[in-house]
């Protein structure tokens, strides 16, 4: 998907599901990681004629609106769905309130040799599945992706604790409000139970990492 976009590759930034197993660091989790058949991307655009222009664009280079999508924001590479976010919710009417920083502050991550991406920051990756979960979870942790891929961050990358303490600020204050949120709700602990397979001693690590957080 990645070499589909051509010249706008290095102008988009990947986030979401499925770049859960780019940062995860420990082999067991990897293998855990679900598969998702879509692609989420924040873009920079400064108004709709803008987007407008970048819908255009991407349909010549093979992408197309999706009939079946609710979303304006969605569009089909062949089968996959591929999400192109603003970072700006003047746009489109939606974002995610941390989009923007998550953008500006992205990095190079090499796929292959011949292949690099702009990936958000681990703590960003954090606070955007917190504030979408936020938006869209409806207070159901244990059916949220979105939570689940939380998880996976705090059971397969140690060094989370480290980066989320880093931070300061708003960004600092609602990374800790949040996870305490959730570790006040019942719900959270059958989503690690369940994300784990039950496994007690995966469960203690994460809920672990999680408090060294707060």
């Amino acid at each position: 998907m990645a070499t589909a976009l051509d010249e706008l590759l290095p102008q988009v930034v990947f986030i979401g599901g499925c770049t859960t197993g780019l940062f995860l660091t420990d082999d067991f989790t990897k293998e855990q990681v679900r598969y998702t058949d879509d692609v989420d991307l924040i873009v920079n655009v400064g108004s709709y004629f803008d987007w407008t222009q970048l819908s255009e664009r991407l349909g010549q280079l093979g992408f197309r609106d999706s009939m079946e999508q609710e979303v304006i924001c969605t569009k089909m590479l062949g089968p996959l769905k591929v999400d192109f976010m603003p970072d700006n919710a003047d746009i489109l009417g939606f974002s995610n309130r941390w989009y923007h920083d998550a953008m500006a502050t992205a990095r190079d991550f090499t796929l292959t040799e011949a292949i690099t991406i702009k990936l958000v920051e681990p703590v960003y990756f954090v606070a955007t599945k917190l504030e979408a979960y936020l938006g869209r979870g409806n207070g159901d942790a244990l059916s949220s992706h979105d939570i689940e891929d939380l998880i996976n961050i705090f059971d397969g990358r140690a060094e989370i604790v480290a980066e989320v303490n880093a931070v300061d600020g708003e960004l600092r204050d609602f990374i800790r409000i949040q996870l305490q949120a959730l570790l006040d709700d019942a719900n959270f602990e059958y989503a690690v139970q369940s994300a784990t397979g039950n496994n007690s001693a995966r469960e203690s690590l994460i809920f672990e990492r999680i408090e060294a957080c707060l």
